[in-house]
């Protein structure tokens, strides 16, 4: 399946973070949304970013060494919807400059909030709003392996 995601990740504590080439960035604490695409298989990326021993590769790599995901949007589709999404996203919570953005224009893909719940509710509201189906999966924490299927929104 192709596709897109967003990740809700919390971050326990404030702290510098080397992030690749963007140098190191410090990270407030608190709730970030993550939204990426996955258009070669999105289950084996989701999947990807659970594993704590994988080679750091995308920007997000290096901040979930840090990070705990707590919950996961699945787009299934073939096209590819990341900037749209982020765009949306951008609107109501603040951006990390040019985190997760090198293939595109966007500011950037990781957005930062004080609130957990507030955070979850725009991001299924962002998905609701553009028409798209998606999957929502709330994992269980601490947890080192993908999440089973708890809540399924079909849209």
């Amino acid at each position: 399946m192709k596709g897109n995601y967003v990740l809700l990740i919390k971050l326990d504590k404030s702290q510098y973070v080397p992030i690749g080439k963007l140098g190191v960035l410090y990270f407030i604490r608190g709730y970030y949304a993550y939204v990426g695409s996955a258009l070669n298989g999105i289950e084996a990326r989701v999947n990807r970013h659970f594993n704590p021993h994988k080679k750091h590769h995308w920007h997000i790599d290096y901040l979930l060494d840090k990070g705990i995901i707590y919950e996961v949007f699945i787009i299934p589709t073939q096209n590819k919807l990341e900037c749209k999404i982020a765009s949306a996203i951008s609107r109501e919570f603040n951006c990390i400059s040019r985190f997760g953005a090198g293939d595109c224009r966007c500011p950037g893909h990781l957005f930062y909030s004080t609130r957990k719940n507030g955070l979850s509710t725009r991001a299924a509201g962002v998905l609701t709003d553009l028409g798209v189906t998606f999957l929502h999966y709330r994992v269980p924490v601490p947890r080192s392996t993908p999440p089973s299927p708890v809540i399924l929104y079909r849209h």
